[in-house]
């Protein structure tokens, strides 16, 4: 197994095109013990963005159904995926997250296509779309318990390289986070707690008409937005966290 880790970081970081990453993910699945691989970020898979990774030798017909039935939009691997922070087996699903009827229903109309069991690796890079990368067979019960650490190893790096891949082919979609000083995260933290300017003012010690230019100022980086959707783009940029909203 650390062979295999070994060679595949190997190749993932020299990987320069989509057919180099599709090689090293074929070579490593099968040498990790697993049939098939899916690596991408979680987006409309009926017409993707050009900026979105994807990449898959998952069955045709599981592909054709996942699309017709519009399986994507409610797939349980991947919300489990947002709730921890390394691998997981997918029958380890419902731990993550409650299983409603029609997860369930899609857990189960993927077995008849050789994906009973899988390992998914959660990734996530602010100011981007999740994503996962995926290793699935008809049952993990061959795999050997090394294998799944070293798989959460390798997904990792190949999303990253798929990642490298896409800024260099895809240059014009790559959109800067706008740089922020100081006073204006701290101003745009309140706005998420729901604070108007005169709060943030006083919080801040400065004064009112200070904090509205602060808050201005960052709307006007972000393109002018109302301050619902620059809260969630902010959030989404990484420019400021959950944490720093609910903190006392």
């Amino acid at each position: 197994m650390h062979h295999v880790l070994a060679n595949t970081i190997d190749g993932l970081l020299g990987a320069k095109e989509i057919d180099d990453l599709r090689d090293v993910l074929e070579a490593a699945t099968h040498d990790l013990g697993f049939k098939y691989y899916a690596i991408g970020h979680h987006v409309n898979l009926i017409g993707p963005p050009v900026d979105a990774l994807g990449l898959s030798n998952y069955p045709a017909s599981w592909a054709d159904e996942a699309l017709s039935e519009r399986y994507f939009l409610h797939d349980p691997i991947h919300r489990a995926s947002i709730h921890t922070a390394t691998g997981f087996r997918w029958s380890e699903a419902g731990d993550l997250i409650h299983l409603f009827p029609r997860d369930k229903e899609i857990l189960a109309a993927a077995r008849p296509h050789g994906l009973g069991d899988g390992y998914t690796v959660p990734v996530h890079v602010p100011g981007e779309y999740r994503g996962t990368c995926s290793f699935g067979a008809p049952t993990l019960d061959h795999i050997i318990a090394t294998a799944l650490p070293i798989a959460t190893t390798i997904g990792a790096y190949a999303f990253e390289a798929g990642r490298r891949i896409l800024r260099r082919t895809h240059p014009g979609q790559n959109r800067p986070v706008p740089p922020l000083t100081e006073r204006q995260r701290d101003a745009l933290v309140l706005v998420a707690r729901g604070k108007g300017d005169p709060e943030i003012g006083q919080q801040l010690g400065i004064a009112r008409s200070t904090a509205h230019e602060h808050v201005e100022n960052v709307r006007r980086a972000y393109g002018n937005p109302q301050r619902t959707f620059l809260i969630a783009r902010a959030l989404f940029d990484g420019q400021i966290t959950f944490g720093e909203i609910f903190r006392s």
